[in-house]
């Protein structure tokens, strides 16, 4: 029978030791590639998202401004609201007191005509004053709507048109981020997919 013959392998052999040497070398080169590819896509990534806040940031304050220069026009529509509610509340009342005086042109009027204690005067009286109230009523009536119209504005939530068109302007590869940017990014910094 045939006997296997055996092998001494002698370990300190300069072949074999410069093979493992160049065996190391290369893997150390191909991890200091490998290890700087991650921190190339890190920065990368990190970039993505700092570019992403930074324009959430900008848009945030951009709507903010806006809401702002909105606001700001409403209180001034209001206050014009109130300027003119005074007004006419102010001109009716110099209407009805021109016509009630009793020493003014229209009470000469009606004494040249004969009709001063006649009871019609008290009845011309009672109509003027009505038609102040009238005047005053319905010039409040016009300042409490434009009130609530402004309250309403205030409160008035985002145009649905508006929201419909910034998600079709945002949807897919519009977005400042690709959706793959994101899931590497979710790969290398929360699966702790790296090094």
């Amino acid at each position: 029978m045939a006997t296997t013959p055996t092998y001494e392998i002698d370990y300190e052999d300069k072949r074999l030791t410069g093979i493992e040497e160049e065996k190391n070398q290369k893997l150390t080169a191909e991890e200091a590639t490998y290890n700087g590819m991650i921190d190339s896509t890190d920065k990368f990534y990190q970039a993505q998202i700092d570019a992403s806040k930074d324009w959430a940031n900008q848009q945030s304050q951009i709507q903010q401004e806006q809401t702002d220069f909105t606001i700001e026009q409403i209180e001034q529509q209001k206050e014009q609201s109130q300027k003119d509610y005074v007004r006419e509340q102010a001109g009716a009342y110099t209407d009805w007191q021109k016509q009630s005086n009793p020493y003014g042109a229209a009470a000469e009027k009606m004494a040249a005509s004969g009709l001063t204690g006649t009871g019609f005067s008290e009845s011309s009286q009672v109509s003027m004053y009505n038609t102040y109230q009238n005047r005053v009523a319905v010039a409040r009536e016009s300042y409490q709507k434009a009130v609530l119209n402004y309250k309403v504005a205030y409160n008035k939530p985002a145009d649905a048109e508006r929201i419909k068109e910034l998600k079709e302007k945002y949807q897919g590869d519009a977005c400042p981020i690709s959706s793959s940017e994101i899931a590497g990014a979710i790969m290398s910094n929360v699966i702790g997919f790296s090094r």
